[in-house]
């Protein structure tokens, strides 16, 4: 399962099409962040 955005408003899902506005969605990106002092 891939979690999608609407680009519209920004609501999301893991449908193809927005449920609130009926707009294509994209995949969902994010960026992760090394913490320095993380506990191993």
């Amino acid at each position: 399962m891939i979690l999608k955005k609407c680009k519209k408003c920004k609501a999301y899902t893991l449908k193809n099409t927005c449920s609130k506005c009926k707009k294509p969605t994209k995949d969902a990106h994010y960026k992760f962040v090394k913490i320095k002092n993380m506990l191993r």
